[in-house]
């Protein structure tokens, strides 16, 4: 039997069909070869013996798409309303009994049964229009009365209708400032989408389980009856299998290929993207490709990658940099024009809408001290410590220096002019500091000053989520919330007076999510009196939003982040965007916690006022050698201390591991162990808890082998491709994972490389020169995880 007969290609396809869940030894589910005007390889049946579906197997050397019309014959003489076509590496389905229904397109996996019977159902039972489910500002007052829709959110929801009824668009993209009630309006437009029969299951996917918990409350007032569940929890109790709406994190689908292993492409109807710029990149991408769902992204700060671009001159001069930005660009993603994306309402919409305000604006209090002001200059704050002369930009500070004078002058400044409630007391205010050590001390000083007024909330702090509940809701006695990034995005505080900015920030994005804290409007009720919160003060100590509004350069294109790198290398303010991170609060990987021979600098500061450039923070490598056998004889040793650690790696709590690495384990002095340094170590781009589970030895992490399967599988069904195309995707990035100078050919755009050996037998250059997309794909292998990872591992 060679790998190219078709009897090889039935081995793969019949594995492929137990996966999936079809019994191949029940003749009542599957039949071979069933003679009806020609022959199909299989038919496969539902519980009754009634057909669903004819696969027709094709070699592997052969494209299967060039069996739709054998297999339509098939089809119509068996009466099967779906048809299959395989070579055991490449599927393609097809719903051609419905007349309004795409071509057959690309899967990653067969349907299951259920599957099946399912779209069956949807062409006996067809879904009625959008549009005929009316919505008004009370769609969702039966579950509350005063919870109302308004004007602006009715109109989003009828042009998503609109389009999908009228144009059968299956892809959106809302962008909407923060506090307009996105999450509101997706409990609308679900219900819309499941009461009209147009999705049985709804996909809502966020990127931190704090959102997820937030999303929760909401969705279980307004979308009850259809059970939402937390994926995390869903999966291990058994609620997931009766509930049509399931609240994910990215990193819960994403960890040991669950979105592949426990779902299969037509399990949801409905997917949405939360924070669409952030998840829709590398293997979050593959996430969301894996569907076959109408997929709406919805954001407040879109990347737009093809912004003040002359897209026909790139294309003509630079065609795989206009690929890579065309890659990254969430407009693009959704299906939208640059800059145009289905629904626009923005947060001066929001302030003038005749039917509000619905938002308020800052009022912005520049305040910069001596040292800050120094710091913020060219030259920099140049001070002598220990009998040391040093130099520090504004982004070392409480980096590379601590500045205890600095750090009280900037409370004291900050307890004047914060704004005050209607009662009279300090306003309800977030501090956004550079890391957690610096969040403790700011913490520490204003407790000092008045007791009992601040509390730090991290994700190293334990019980973070339920803290900033309570402080949210007004359960706790202190009015000041002190973070590093954690509330920065996704924490709605309606009453919350005062943004504080006690760090840098370079990340325009990054901004408008902080400004967005403090952009809801609330009421106070103070016995039978009202007032209105009209605006909210931004008390800004390190020339933030001067560089935004006077230096920033918004007419430059976004900078595209550097092979290899995790974000652009920052440069003065006339330069592209870069991105500056933070350093991590615990859930995420941007920075080092500061070490304790970090000098203090024990002199005065005074209030003053400079102009900011910017400057980006560094890193620091380990010894890889030693690395991964210290990695797993500490981890073991943590896991025996540690009997809440034990409990998240018995219960598969994945998102638990993160959080308690994050906070307990990584980023410690000596081997300073962390993600990316995980990654290099171990040669496989996995997530945190696969690497836990690989040194405790519960399951083994996954190969190389795998890891280059994936990507050309997510390649091959992002582009639709044929199979003889895949081949030249799987040849492309066996070579270029296994040897550098062909990567870095690639990289470089040198097609000499696909003289190699291993594209022979696939016709060499004359047949890649009929590769009709292969631009595109070649420009999507560039910038896919996988090849991030190879230079990662080759740096």
């Amino acid at each position: 039997m060679t790998p190219t007969s078709e009897a090889f290609s039935r081995i793969l396809i019949d594995k492929a069909l137990a996966d999936s869940g079809w019994d191949l030894l029940n003749s009542h589910q599957v039949r071979f070869e069933q003679k009806a005007g020609g022959r199909a390889d299989y038919v496969l049946l539902d519980d009754k013996g009634a057909t669903l579906c004819v696969l027709e197997a094709k070699n592997q050397d052969k494209d299967p798409y060039d069996a739709k019309e054998q297999a339509r014959g098939y089809a119509e003489n068996l009466h099967a309303p779906f048809v299959l076509l395989s070579n055991g590496q490449e599927h393609w389905f097809w719903n051609y009994a419905r007349a309004d229904q795409q071509d057959a397109y690309r899967i990653e996996r067969l349907p299951s049964p259920a599957d099946l019977a399912r779209q069956r159902l949807k062409n006996m039972q067809p879904p009625r229009p959008l549009l005929t489910e009316k919505i008004g500002s009370n769609y969702l007052a039966q579950f509350k009365p005063d919870l109302k829709l308004r004007g602006y959110q009715i109109r989003a929801l009828e042009e998503i209708a609109k389009q999908f009824d009228g144009q059968k668009r299956r892809k959106f993209l809302l962008e909407m400032a923060t506090g307009t009630g996105k999450t509101l309006l997706c409990a609308a437009m679900i219900r819309r989408f499941l009461a009209t029969r147009n999705a049985e299951r709804v996909l809502f996917i966020v990127d931190r389980i704090e959102l997820a918990k937030q999303t929760m409350e909401d969705f279980n007032l307004v979308l009850g009856e259809y059970k939402p569940v937390i994926f995390k929890t869903a999966r291990k109790s058994g609620e997931l299998l009766g509930s049509s709406v399931v609240i994910a994190t990215i990193q819960s689908l994403m960890v040991d290929r669950r979105y592949r292993e426990e779902f299969t492409p037509f399990y949801f109807d409905l997917v949405i993207n939360d924070e669409a710029h952030r998840s829709i990149y590398g293997d979050a991408r593959d996430v969301v490709q894996f569907f076959q769902a109408t997929r709406i992204g919805l954001t407040a700060t879109p990347k737009a990658y093809l912004k003040n671009i002359d897209l026909e001159k790139l294309s003509a001069e630079e065609p795989k940099v206009l690929e890579a930005r065309q890659l990254r660009d969430t407009y693009h993603y959704f299906g939208c024009e640059p800059g145009k994306p289905t629904y626009r309402y923005d947060i001066i919409d929001a302030v003038k809408d005749p039917e509000g305000p619905f938002l308020c604006l800052p009022k912005i209090f520049d305040i910069r001290s001596d040292i800050t002001t120094q710091a913020l200059a060219e030259k920099g704050w140049a001070v002598t410590i220990n009998e040391q002369e040093e130099s520090f930009k504004v982004q070392d500070l409480e980096r590379k220096v601590f500045t205890p004078a600095r750090n009280r002058l900037m409370c004291q400044a900050f307890l004047e002019h914060a704004q005050k409630a209607p009662d009279g007391k300090l306003g309800k205010s977030i501090i956004f500091a550079v890391n957690q050590r610096h969040a403790t001390e700011l913490t520490k000083i204003l407790n000092g000053i008045e007791p009992e007024s601040a509390i730090t909330i991290t994700s190293r702090i334990p019980e973070a989520s339920a803290l900033a509940k309570d402080f949210r809701d007004g359960k706790r006695k202190e009015r000041i919330a002190v973070s590093v990034d954690m509330l920065s995005t996704g924490y709605n505080c309606r009453d919350l007076l005062n943004v504080v900015l006690m760090r840098p920030i370079f990340s325009p994005t990054e901004y408008i999510q902080i400004k967005g804290r403090g952009t809801r409007r609330y009421t106070f009720k103070i016995g039978h009196t009202e007032y209105d919160k009209e605006v909210f003060f931004l008390l800004d100590f390190c020339g933030v939003a001067e560089y935004f509004e006077e230096k920033y350069d918004y007419s430059l294109p976004l900078k595209l982040p550097q092979e290899g790198k995790a974000a652009a290398k920052p440069g003065k303010i006339n330069e592209p965007p870069g991105e500056y991170q933070p350093e991590a609060d615990g859930k995420g990987t941007a920075g080092e916690e500061p070490k304790p021979e970090i000098p203090v600098w024990q002199g005065r500061d005074t209030i003053v006022s400079q102009e900011i450039y910017l400057v980006g923070p560094e890193g620091e490598k380990v010894d890889v050698m030693t690395f991964r056998g210290a990695f797993e004889r500490d981890l073991a040793a943590f896991a025996g201390q540690d009997a809440q650690f034990r409990q998240a790696v018995e219960a598969e709590d994945d998102d638990a591991i993160e959080t308690i690495m994050q906070e307990r384990f990584y980023h410690k002095p000596e081997m300073y162990y962390s993600p990316d340094k995980l990654t290099i170590t171990y040669g496989v781009p996995a997530p945190t808890p696969a690497f836990v589970y690989g040194a405790l030895k519960r399951r083994p992490l996954p190969s190389k082998a795998d890891l280059i399967g994936d990507a050309a599988d997510s390649i091959a069904a992002r582009f639709n491709l044929r199979y003889n195309d895949q081949r030249w995707v799987l040849a492309t990035l066996g070579l270029i994972a296994d040897d550098a100078e062909s990567r870095r050919r690639f990289l470089a755009g040198d097609m000499r490389i696909f003289d190699a050996g291993q594209f022979r037998p696939l016709g060499g250059l004359p047949a890649l020169a009929r590769f009709a997309e292969r631009e595109q794909v070649f420009e999507a292998i560039r910038q896919s995880a996988f090849v991030r990872q190879a230079l990662a591992l080759a740096a």
